[in-house]
């Protein structure tokens, strides 16, 4: 495999990917493949934990078996960058760790849905990330919200704030070109799917809210 062309790699491990949603034994080919690749990722995060190889496996594996058959380009690097990224986030290394972090990820949110959410004395800033903690969680529980989705209101909810996106614009920033572009690679989506989830999990946010009797 290292001595093919980048497109044959491609086809190659797509080819892999395809075969998997109707034999297993596909993924660990495409584990065997990749594991080349993942030592490498091992090596860079090394000094983070005595378990690291465990953890670098243990998200190869999360990784293949998520990354959309349809993504046919770089499927390698994909597939490894997430790895690398999961697993800091898994060891609370990082930036994903940190949008990960319940009470920094809310102080992103409220920011980015300050208009929608509840009016309230400037300084209740706490209460505020507290009704969006809540309307995340009552979402995943009642099944109306799926996790990936939630990570990638934060995802979003982050890179609006990098930029600085408009806040008038896509859904209090969060569905601008410009922002949709920064998660594309993390979450394997392109910008068209990823702006299509977001909208589905803020529908449903706001269905909790509705049942809460929250104005969002």
């Amino acid at each position: 495999m290292q001595d093919a062309e980048p497109t044959q790699r491609d086809q190659v491990l797509t080819a892999l990917r395809r075969i998997a949603e109707g034999d297993r034994r596909a993924y660990e080919a495409l584990a065997w493949l990749l594991m080349p690749g993942a030592a490498r990722v091992a090596g860079r995060i090394t000094r983070l934990a005595d378990e690291i190889d465990e953890v670098v496996a243990g998200q190869l594996w999360v990784q293949i078996c998520g990354h959309d058959p349809a993504d046919d380009r770089y499927v390698a690097k994909k597939i490894l960058d997430r790895v690398y990224r999961e697993s800091m986030a898994e060891l609370g290394v990082g930036d994903l760790a940190k949008r990960r972090d319940e009470a920094w990820a809310m102080t992103v949110l409220v920011d980015a849905f300050d208009e929608s959410l509840p009016a309230g004395p400037a300084d209740d800033e706490v209460a505020r990330r507290e009704v969006l903690a809540d309307l995340l969680q009552r979402g995943i529980d009642s099944g109306k919200l799926a996790e990936n989705d939630r990570d990638l209101l934060l995802d979003l909810a982050h890179a609006a704030e990098q930029i600085d996106a408009p806040g008038r614009r896509g859904r209090g920033g969060l569905m601008t070109p410009a922002v949709t572009q920064l998660v594309e690679e993390a979450h394997g989506m392109s910008s068209r799917s990823i702006r299509r989830h977001a909208a589905g999990a803020i529908k449903a946010m706001r269905q909790e809210a509705e049942r809460g009797h929250l104005a969002m």
